[in-house]
């Protein structure tokens, strides 16, 4: 005779279910926020990984090149500050017009604007040549560079003006340059180059979603207190602040060295500067973008303040030496109150390789 024994299913008790739920909720609370920060981490590390190798690709390009190449940094409007695409970048070789000899006749007294004249024999313009406003020209074999500040319409019979470079901004790399001490190139029909602004060269870049490189707080050189002692910002663009909406264009010479930054917004004439440091390019959050120092923000990666990008340990510096061009990056320090503090692991690596 078999006896069968019946066992009586049973579910949780109230107490094993909170148990449960109170295991669950702790999990949430310790677990998911690091899961989250280190998505946050992850993807800037990607960022900054994926700047960092494109400027090193716009290096090796320039190595042995005539002319300067680089690459340049495209806010994503008219009013921001956020670089989202990159591009490669060409200057394109010297032009000395259609003929030889092409020359051209200087005309004008004025103390800071003179004229030159084309005839449709020494400038074919037809839309091909890409001579425009903004760019450089020389007289005569002259070391000397002047600004094209008129629209290439009239280069074909009429007179264009150009000017002395240094009126442009105190802070440009030609700001020394005055009435007093710049010769004018003698009135007469003289050999000439032109020197064109930087063109892309291939497709754009996009960065990973929801990063950017913050050109509010990007710039080169030592930095300088402006506005608030509790940030010290670098200068991009004009005198104390970047320019919103710019195009940032860094450009290398043949051996790899940095040469120039231009920084250009809409059509107006580049901003033209010497490198006087090494450059420094933050990759942060696109929502941080020239957001102020937040005093209550920076505490780690899964932080959702709106403070600047700098005090965030899942942004980071990307540092090019001026000399060789060699690229580091360092993510800031983490909860920096200043953009020097910010600086200091990606300084150190800069100093630790000789930049």
């Amino acid at each position: 005779m078999f006896v069968v024994s019946k066992h009586r299913e049973r579910g949780l008790t109230l107490v094993e279910l909170l148990v449960v739920v109170a295991i669950l909720g702790l999990l949430a609370v310790t677990v998911l926020p690091n899961i989250a920060a280190n998505g946050e981490a992850r993807r800037g590390r990607e960022a900054a990984r994926l700047v960092s190798s494109f400027i090193a690709g716009a290096h090796a390009r320039a190595i042995g090149r005539r002319e300067w190449a680089g690459f340049a940094l495209i806010a994503s409007g008219t009013a921001s500050y956020a670089a989202i695409d990159l591009v490669h970048t060409d200057v394109p070789p010297l032009y000395r017009g259609d003929r030889v000899p092409s020359l051209v006749t200087i005309s004008g007294t004025g103390a800071t604007t003179r004229y030159v004249t084309w005839s449709n024999a020494e400038l074919a313009y037809s839309g091909t040549v890409g001579v425009a406003s903004g760019d450089l020209i020389r007289f005569g074999g002259g070391a000397r560079w002047y600004e094209l500040s008129a629209t290439p319409s009239a280069m074909v019979t009429g007179s264009v003006s150009f000017r002395l470079r240094g009126d442009m901004s105190s802070a440009t790399e030609d700001s020394g340059e005055q009435p007093h001490n710049t010769p004018w190139p003698a009135a007469a029909s003289v050999p000439f180059e032109i020197l064109s602004k930087p063109i892309r060269s291939g497709g754009l870049t996009n960065l990973p979603a929801d990063r950017a490189v913050d050109l509010y707080w990007s710039g080169y050189g030592p930095p300088s207190v402006s506005g608030s002692a509790a940030y010290m910002p670098f200068q991009v663009a004009s005198s104390g602040t970047a320019t919103a909406g710019a195009t940032t264009s860094i450009l290398f010479d043949g051996t790899g060295r940095i040469r120039q930054i231009q920084v250009q917004s809409g059509g107006a004439a580049p901003v033209r500067r010497t490198v006087t440091g090494s450059v420094f390019l933050l990759v942060g959050r696109v929502d941080r973008v020239a957001q102020p120092y937040n005093s209550a923000g920076g505490g780690g990666s899964g932080d959702d303040t709106k403070g600047a990008n700098w005090q965030y340990p899942d942004s980071y510096w990307i540092a090019i030496d001026p000399f060789s061009g060699a690229t580091k990056a360092a993510e800031c320090t983490v909860s920096a109150t200043t953009v020097l503090d910010s600086q200091l692991w990606i300084r150190q690596s800069l100093a630790a390789g000789g930049g």
